[in-house]
């Protein structure tokens, strides 16, 4: 596809974070890394220091997860030997 076809395409239409497959990936994600940590806790009865800086690391690296896709603007692409676009579709034609 040349850049002329890609801006001959509709634009989408903005949509919800909470319509993001990221958003709840992410989510799921951290929740399933934290369950196990928050239930060893809860079973020794004892919430440590360490325990509190694991579940901290894996909210923000959630956090800045969702942060990247939602800034992210520009369009990526894959190597050409994989599925997806490839940077040459991206180049212009008056290069």
């Amino acid at each position: 596809m040349d850049s002329t076809q890609q801006s001959n395409l509709p634009k989408k239409a903005a949509k919800s974070i909470f319509q993001s497959k990221t958003f709840w990936g992410a989510t799921l994600t951290a929740v399933a890394a934290i369950a196990p940590i928050i239930g060893e806790a809860v079973e020794a009865k004892k919430f440590t220091v360490n325990d509190t800086v694991k579940v901290v690391v894996l909210l923000a690296t959630t956090g800045a997860t969702l942060v990247g896709r939602v800034q992210a603007e520009s369009e990526v692409y894959t190597p050409n030997w994989a599925p997806g676009p490839n940077e040459s579709d991206f180049e212009s034609t008056n290069s």
